[in-house]
């Protein structure tokens, strides 16, 4: 598996993620698409979106990283459905492991009994060296005026230092909040 960073908007790979990134993620709980195509071309030091792609060359998947002091959080992850349950989504989840170096990689999920994937994808974390902070009560900021905050779970490689000044972080360089 390869995986290869998108440095601007006319990348064709740009092009597979799209239709990935609206169907795997629900309104509430995606940046609006022009935001990441913005972000994309501002060449933000900040944030990295990646298109995985199978030995052969094929869009497998994408992820989407963002460099905080200290902390690397992957704000979105997603595999094509028809490479599902191939490993793709835990190669890329251990690339990223590695890119972070030691510090803390951390994701939101949904909690527990949000819907009947829930489970499943807290477990897939689990499986990867994460671990719910279920003593952190914690809401996504909304990505869009109108939308509302979205209870979620932070899930993390390893404990953060200070939980309330990473979710300051976050919502400040990442939501805008």
């Amino acid at each position: 598996m390869n995986l290869e960073k998108i440095t601007n908007s006319a990348s064709p790979l740009l092009a597979q993620i799209h239709p990935l990134y609206m169907s795997a993620f629900p309104a509430k709980e995606r940046r609006p698409w022009e935001s990441v195509v913005q972000l994309i071309d501002s060449g933000s030091p900040f944030f990295t979106l990646m298109a995985a792609t199978d030995d052969c060359g094929d869009f497998v998947g994408f992820v989407s990283l963002w460099k905080l002091p200290d902390t690397y959080y992957i704000e979105h992850l997603a595999v094509a459905g028809s490479c599902r349950s191939r490993g793709f989504g835990g190669r890329i989840l251990s690339r990223m492991v590695e890119l972070a170096g030691g510090q803390p990689l951390v994701v939101e999920v949904e909690l527990p009994d949000a819907n009947a994937e829930a489970p499943r994808r807290i477990t897939f974390y689990e499986r990867h060296g994460f671990t719910a902070m279920t003593d952190l009560e914690y809401y996504q900021p909304p990505y869009a005026p109108g939308l509302p905050d979205v209870r979620l779970m932070l899930m993390a490689t390893r404990q953060l230092p200070d939980p309330v000044r990473f979710v300051i972080m976050l919502h400040t360089l990442v939501y805008n909040q």
